[in-house]
């Protein structure tokens, strides 16, 4: 049987369907965002930019941006290289891999409900952490009951969850580059080390891209784990913009201003996304 064009795009047609779907609501959000929608009643009357202008005069979304931000930089970096030396060590493991590799994936079979409370209890005053640091002598922590600290902890717990994700995608790159490559640098004297330097780290660039493009866009749209962690707290100190937007829509019912933040949210994916991916892109080739 002969395929036409038509057929394509018979196949391609539910996939169509979402994709536009998806468009739509994107739309249907950024004019909600220019409303004054207060209520779960949709009120359709235009204000322009108001509630964008709103916003820029609210130290709790500045606060929860900084803290988005803060994500990026503290999250992303060691994800990335955990995942990069795992993937590694698993595929020099030999045997082994069997039996590392699925309990370094399991934490991705968890839900952020599990891994929130998982984390939660071991941040316990009487938890598993502050147990082990009087056993050592040293003095407990208020872990996620204090300002400072809170925002790493909760990091600490997305890092262990998503450490996985990253190494299962450097595994797959470390396998398609070519054996003899590692073969001639063995016969040149390179040990493990100087293998992973010269010839891993160089090799598997385009892993890396998908690996900060998908980590960056969890780290604008982490909500889970803030929920059950924290609900934002203490005060608004672990808050971020996807917690704000709900705050804002559903608790506080201003679903305007709601859809404003989320409008803010996509900027800032689209801002960092996609020039890191034309860059990269570009970089590679040169």
């Amino acid at each position: 049987m002969r395929y036409t064009r038509a057929h394509i795009f018979l196949f391609l047609s539910p996939l169509l369907l979402i994709v536009l779907f998806m468009y739509g609501m994107i739309a249907w959000t950024g004019y909600a965002s220019m409303t004054n929608w207060v209520g779960m009643a949709p009120s359709w009357h235009f204000n322009g930019v108001d509630n964008y202008i709103k916003l820029l005069g609210m130290g709790r979304f500045w606060d929860a941006l900084k803290n988005n931000v803060l994500w990026l930089v503290v999250f992303i970096p060691p994800t990335a290289i955990l995942g990069l030396v795992l993937a590694y060590i698993l595929d020099v493991a030999g045997w082994a891999e069997r039996i590392f590799r699925p309990v370094l994936l399991y934490p991705m079979a968890l839900s952020f409900v599990v891994t929130g409370n998982l984390w939660a209890w071991m941040y316990d005053a009487k938890g598993v952490f502050n147990m082990s640091l009087t056993g050592l002598g040293l003095k407990p922590q208020l872990w996620i009951a204090s300002p400072d600290q809170v925002l790493y902890c909760i990091i600490a717990a997305a890092i262990w969850q998503y450490t996985g994700f990253a190494m299962i995608l450097y595994v797959a790159a470390i396998r398609e580059i070519p054996v003899e490559i590692f073969e001639a640098a063995k016969v040149d004297g390179a040990n493990l080390t100087q293998l992973f330097y010269n010839i891993v780290v160089p090799n598997v660039g385009q892993a890396t891209m998908i690996v900060i493009a998908m980590l960056t866009l969890f780290s604008l749209k982490i909500f889970d784990l803030v929920w059950v962690m924290t609900f934002g707290g203490p005060g608004t100190s672990s808050e971020v913009l996807p917690f704000f937007m709900y705050v804002a829509s559903y608790r506080q019912g201003f679903v305007g201003l709601g859809s404003a933040i989320s409008m803010v949210i996509l900027l800032l994916a689209i801002l960092v996304v996609i020039p890191y991916s034309l860059w990269f892109m570009k970089r590679a080739a040169e």
